[in-house]
């Protein structure tokens, strides 16, 4: 027999894994628009997060979970920024932004 607390449990799973779907699949749509319009797909999948989270139409909300897995999602974000970067770019451009960063400093 299923009491009120297992229901309940299986109730917020289904949910949270409703709500993973959807940004799943608006991040995925999202990305590939952006692309098509010549803007970077992250760029889609970020303002997807603000337009889907607690900044404006507050589907989703922030759970414990919703948390955790967002914190993960920033750190596989950065990680694959990392990758696509582009090292003799940034050597480059290293010196000519530090002595703009040293002169706004002052």
């Amino acid at each position: 027999m299923i009491d009120g607390k297992t229901f309940d449990g299986w109730v917020s799973t289904w949910i949270f894994l409703g709500i993973l779907c959807l940004l799943i699949l608006a991040t995925t749509l999202a990305g590939h628009f952006a692309h098509r319009a010549g803007i970077p797909a992250v760029i889609g999948e970020i303002l997807v997060g603000v337009i889907l989270g607690p900044a404006l139409l507050n589907w989703v909300h922030l759970t414990t979970l919703v948390q955790t897995f967002s914190d993960i999602g920033v750190v596989v974000l950065m990680f694959i920024g990392g990758l696509e970067s582009n090292l003799a770019l940034l050597r480059k451009y290293l010196r000519p932004a530090a002595i703009i960063v040293a002169i706004l400093l002052e």
